[in-house]
């Protein structure tokens, strides 16, 4: 997974411009949404890949990058899981609020 500094010029002016509308918003979040969990999908899916490999006795992958691959997708799910329950979590409290 490839973090990125953030640039807060750029940033600030996005913010401070408010050309956008709550759709581009949200098509922005949708967006980042969906490229995170491509990100985990495709880990998961090289991380079985690369046993499978290693099971059939091929001699491009060895057990250290395996375990590697294995527990960089292992992070990355459990980052995506403690992502979505905070996500719930907030929805929840949200919605106890009284108007």
């Amino acid at each position: 997974m490839n973090i990125n500094s953030i640039n807060f010029k750029t940033a600030a002016d996005a913010i401070s411009s408010g050309k956008q509308t709550v759709a581009q918003t949200q098509d922005g979040f949708s967006e980042a949404l969906k490229n995170a969990l491509g990100a985990v999908n495709s880990s998961q899916q090289s991380a079985d890949q690369m046993v499978t490999q290693l099971a059939n006795g091929s001699s491009n992958v060895d057990l250290h990058s395996v375990m590697i691959a294995m527990q960089k997708a292992d992070v990355l799910l459990k980052t995506t899981v403690q992502v979505r329950d905070r996500a719930v979590e907030a929805y929840q409290e949200i919605m106890r609020m009284q108007v």
